[in-house]
């Protein structure tokens, strides 16, 4: 699964969108999350298991992990 990442300072994570090429509309237009002042864009893989997450404070708390384990 793909994710768009959006991180502030110290790699806080300030925002996420799944965006499903496969389902996209090309009449709907092919916008997306923009990283503002001071953040960063960022679309990674996850593993399968990430699609299962319903809350976005777990969301969130996984992908600082995953991130974090990224960085090593």
């Amino acid at each position: 699964m793909k994710l768009t990442v959006i991180t502030g300072r110290g790699g806080k994570i300030v925002g996420t969108a799944h965006l499903d090429e496969k389902k996209r509309d090309p009449a709907s237009g092919f916008g997306g999350p923009v990283a503002g002042a001071g953040q960063k864009l960022l679309v990674i893989d996850l593993p399968k298991d990430f699609e299962r997450i319903k809350d976005a404070k777990e969301l969130h708390r996984r992908l600082k992990t995953h991130l974090a384990s990224k960085k090593k």
